[in-house]
């Protein structure tokens, strides 16, 4: 693994590999390197499965696609219209939902970004993927939702529910990296939460991931207030 130690020296591990055009990018918050996941990339669907013990995912009669059809028969009642299968998938995923859709992007600044944002205080990685490896497995919807757009998303379905990265192929993001790489991300290429959640349900997340830091600023003025007018 990687471990670039200055937000311009993982800008130029990056890079080095982008500029060859073989590979996907995907970021995540915290490595996942523990058990269960033991590094794999995974889709929320299988994240479900592989944490509770009460299932076997080995098992060979476990089948994550299985599960995901049986997802779609009950969620198309509550559809008011007729959408391909992926659209279906992909909101979703988009609203919060679990599918086997693993995200990845096209553009290695968005990955840093997904990688950076959130959990202040973990590690997080930027896996870069083969297309070569997952292209049987690509999934681009052929009218995408904004935040898809935006994300410069390609789903990949992989029938396992997970992928298994190359430690080499895989990038150390130090928890105390993300801050500056966001403030770099926003000032240099524009990407930030209102670009990349760029609907009403990003702002709602964003409030979400950003409760405590609301609670704090009020807080905070709280306690100016008082100091203001002199209560002890």
């Amino acid at each position: 693994m990687h471990k670039p130690r200055t937000v311009d020296g993982i800008l130029r591990k990056l890079k080095e590999k982008a500029d060859t055009g073989e590979y996907l990018y995907r970021g995540e918050r915290k490595h996942y390197r523990d058990f269960p996941y033991d590094g794999k990339i995974s889709s929320n669907l299988y994240r479900i499965f592989l944490s509770d013990q009460r299932f076997d995912v080995n098992d060979e009669r476990f089948d994550i696609e299985e599960v995901q059809n049986a997802v779609l028969d009950v969620s198309k009642q509550f559809s008011r219209k007729p959408i391909s299968e992926l659209e279906h998938l992909s909101e979703i995923q988009h609203f919060g939902g679990k599918t086997n859709l693993i995200d990845f992007t096209k553009d290695y600044h968005i990955a840093l970004f997904m990688a950076c944002d959130g959990a202040p205080d973990d590690n997080g990685r930027i896996i870069l993927q083969a297309r070569t490896s997952v292209e049987l497995y690509f999934e681009e919807s052929y009218e995408p939702i904004n935040r898809v757009i935006a994300q410069k998303s390609v789903f990949v379905r992989h029938p396992d529910g997970f992928i298994q990265p190359n430690d080499d192929n895989i990038i150390d993001i130090r928890y105390d990296l993300k801050q500056p790489m966001l403030i770099h991300l926003r000032n240099s290429h524009d990407i930030s939460v209102e670009t990349i959640y760029n609907d009403i349900h990003g702002f709602i997340k964003d409030q979400s991931d950003h409760k405590r830091f609301y609670e704090t600023i009020y807080e905070g003025l709280v306690q100016k207030r008082k100091g203001d007018s002199g209560d002890g």
